[in-house]
């Protein structure tokens, strides 16, 4: 049921205290009497006049009516189902739907206890429902960037024919000491969510810079490619501090890549492309990944200045057994040549589609099966072993 009318003559009964309580009430006209019986008589609360709803709490804690509704005058109401509402309160931001579910009975306990006549004050303590826990995740995100807890892991980017390191792209990890190694979808949609993506980009940024500077200044040193969000990417400011950040650690734009997905530049193409014209501008060249995921990757590819293409491992994985996936990635690889755009391969996890992608002439490649994400120590360890 959606929302209807309802009319009511003065004095006549809304709802009674203990009925169930199916809908609310949105008052359009008149005025609404709200009281409870105590004793046999009846105990005024309030009235109420247009603009005002009543009869939400039972529909928001499932409890019964908690007091009685007549109307005062000749009304005129709008009928809210709980359908709606609790449609409504799903929409919302979880933290303040569970605040309304909260007031709601705290608004209870204060009627009661008014009611019964106690002065005595209520004790309130409950668990945490997913808003609050979210407000306290997001402060434990805020203390582990501060801490450094959330710090970048490297995944190699290589050559497929010679498997020699070409690059490496940073991912974030959230290595917390009460809860132990978090992945990126454990925590970076709350950060989107709450405006501290800005913060984690940054801080990956600077710490993704001094990586690359440790890595040498030899020809054939490998190059860092830093994950940002679209939030970052447009953000007006950001050419400086990427600028600031590569003369503080002594690296040259050349071997600094940002990489962003589609899906968080489609809303503002036009604000994406001022953007990222700034930033080749300064040296600093793009990346598309999860490239193939989207629904608008050739407009994006027309309207945006990429210099690599990763192409998402959804289109890779198979491709060894399937005539139709090779004929779509030889077509990646045609256009991007065309383009003057280098492709990386994504997702790679056997050696019989590392095979399979090298005969089809990709030459660069990522994945499970070169190695997985590790710490930086650890896979710029692994690097310094190969060089001769």
């Amino acid at each position: 049921m959606g929302m209807l009318s309802r009319d009511v003559s003065a004095g006549n009964l809304i709802f009674s205290q203990g009925d169930g309580a199916d809908c609310a009430y949105l008052i359009e006209q008149g005025e609404v009497d709200i009281f409870v019986e105590r004793d046999g008589r009846r105990q005024p609360l309030t009235v109420l006049g247009a603009g005002e709803v009543f009869g939400e709490m039972g529909v928001i804690d499932g409890l019964p009516r908690s007091a009685t509704a007549r109307a005062h005058t000749d009304c005129s109401l709008v009928v809210v189902s709980a359908e709606q509402i609790q449609q409504v309160v799903a929409r919302s931001d979880p933290f303040f739907a569970e605040l309304m579910r909260k007031l709601v009975g705290r608004l209870r306990d204060t009627q009661s206890s008014l009611i019964a006549g106690r002065e005595t004050v209520g004790q309130h303590s409950s668990d945490f429902g997913p808003g609050y826990a979210e407000v306290v995740r997001e402060r434990d995100i805020a203390e582990a960037i501060i801490s450094g807890e959330i710090e970048p892991y490297l995944q190699p980017i290589v050559d497929l024919g010679g498997r020699t390191v070409l690059g490496y792209e940073t991912l974030a990890r959230w290595k917390s000491e009460t809860m132990g190694l978090m992945r990126p979808f454990d925590f970076l949609p709350l950060a989107r969510r709450t405006g501290l993506i800005r913060r984690i980009d940054l801080t990956m940024a600077d710490r993704a810079m001094a990586i690359c500077a440790r890595l040498g200044n030899r020809a054939d040193a490998p190059f860092v490619s830093i994950n940002v969000s679209a939030w970052l990417i447009q953000d007006r400011s950001l050419t400086a501090t990427l600028a600031r950040m590569m003369d503080q650690h002594g690296v040259a734009p050349g071997r600094i890549c940002l990489e962003v997905t589609e899906t968080m530049l489609i809303e503002d193409l036009d604000a994406a492309e001022e953007a990222m014209d700034d930033l080749r501008d300064l040296g600093i060249r793009l990346a598309l990944d999860d490239f193939g995921t989207g629904l608008s990757s050739l407009s994006v590819l027309h309207r945006l200045p990429f210099d690599v293409i990763k192409v998402d491992g959804s289109l890779v994985q198979g491709c060894q057994t399937s005539a139709r996936q090779r004929a779509v990635l030889r077509g990646i690889l045609d256009l991007c040549g065309r383009l003057d755009m280098e492709v990386v391969a994504e997702g790679i996890e056997d050696v019989g589609t590392a095979r399979a992608l090298g005969d089809l002439g990709f030459t660069m490649g990522q994945g499970q099966h070169f190695a997985p994400p590790a710490q930086a120590e650890q896979a710029m360890a692994a690097w310094r072993e190969e060089v001769p």
